[in-house]
């Protein structure tokens, strides 16, 4: 399930290394002094971008891409295990001891229609300022993002060879991004590279993964359905759904949020208030209904569950 692993390895936790046995496993090397008098070294170990310094060494990139031959398949607990001996191998460095500065958990489903079919029925989210893009759908804070995107059509973008038994699929990749404060996002003093492994912090991921998906607002299918029209009410219902089903309900609460901006009312509480009344009309059960889109993605993320291990 990890894709980005992004390392800071402090020197005071380095060890006696040997830098030159280090510098030599790096392609592309550079050395840059500094105004301070400060040597800087960068290079890359495959798909990895390696800097040292006199404070530490940095790694970013993909562990999943330094591993496997791409990143179309993320790595298993065990996998990454073994991705982080060999890395702490090949460069002669106590890799365990870095701290995790930034990783990526993510897995790809196999679906019945195209990615993009999926993300008009994933709507808002609290803490997260909703983001579509033209083959993806991002929800962005500033210490994480959830990315929702077409692999194959990624794949393609970069003229990667894509893996065979994905000939003729549709691909959705579902992402989590935790890209900043860490330890203070999972409630822990300090997050190891040695961490990703452990099956107890593992599971919490992989809980949390789930969690961010789940609080997401799943907008759903709106029908104008006369049978259930018994009153002028009722048909002023209707007739709000299906402006709303022909505006989007994501950009009539983004429209709210303009609003917002804007101090269009007098009291605050109006935009909130406004934002219930939409949510809760547009998951009126005689007038709406579930896609089964979402039904699919549903299942097939909470069955993610079997892969904890």
């Amino acid at each position: 399930m990890f894709d980005t692993v992004n390392l800071w390895l402090p020197i005071d936790k380095a060890g006696n290394f040997d830098l030159s046995k280090t510098l030599q496993k790096l392609s592309g090397l550079s050395e840059t002094t500094k105004d301070d008098g400060q040597v800087y070294y960068s290079g890359h170990l495959n798909n990895y971008k390696v800097s040292l310094s006199g404070q530490g060494v940095s790694l970013k990139g993909s562990l999943a891409k330094y591993f496997l031959p791409d990143n179309f398949h993320t790595l298993t607990r065990s996998d990454s295990a073994r991705a982080l001996e060999q890395l702490a191998d090949e460069l002669y460095l106590p890799i365990h001891n870095a701290n995790v500065s930034r990783f990526d958990f993510a897995e790809n489903f196999l679906m019945d229609y195209e990615p993009e079919a999926y993300y008009q029925f994933l709507g808002q989210c609290q803490y997260y300022k909703r983001l579509p893009q033209d083959k993806s759908l991002y929800y962005t804070n500033g210490m994480r993002q959830k990315v929702f995107y077409n692999k194959i059509a990624e794949g393609k973008a970069k003229r990667l060879s894509l893996p065979e038994v994905w000939n003729g699929q549709n691909v959705l990749r579902y992402e989590m991004r935790f890209i900043s404060r860490l330890p203070k996002q999972f409630k822990q003093a300090e997050i190891k590279a040695s961490s990703l492994s452990n099956e107890k912090f593992y599971i919490t991921i992989f809980d949390r993964w789930l969690a961010e998906y789940e609080a997401i607002n799943k907008n759903h299918n709106i029908n104008f359905n006369i049978s259930n029209m018994n009153s002028p009410k009722d048909f002023w219902k209707q007739i709000n759904l299906m402006a709303i089903n022909m505006i989007g309900q994501d950009k009539i609460i983004q429209e709210i949020e303009n609003l917002r901006h804007q101090k269009a009312f007098d009291k605050p509480e109006y935009y909130s208030r406004l934002k219930r009344e939409i949510k809760k009309l547009c998951k009126t059960p005689e007038m709406t209904n579930q896609s089964d889109l979402v039904a699919e993605l549903d299942r097939k993320i909470k069955a993610a569950r079997n892969h904890y291990r």
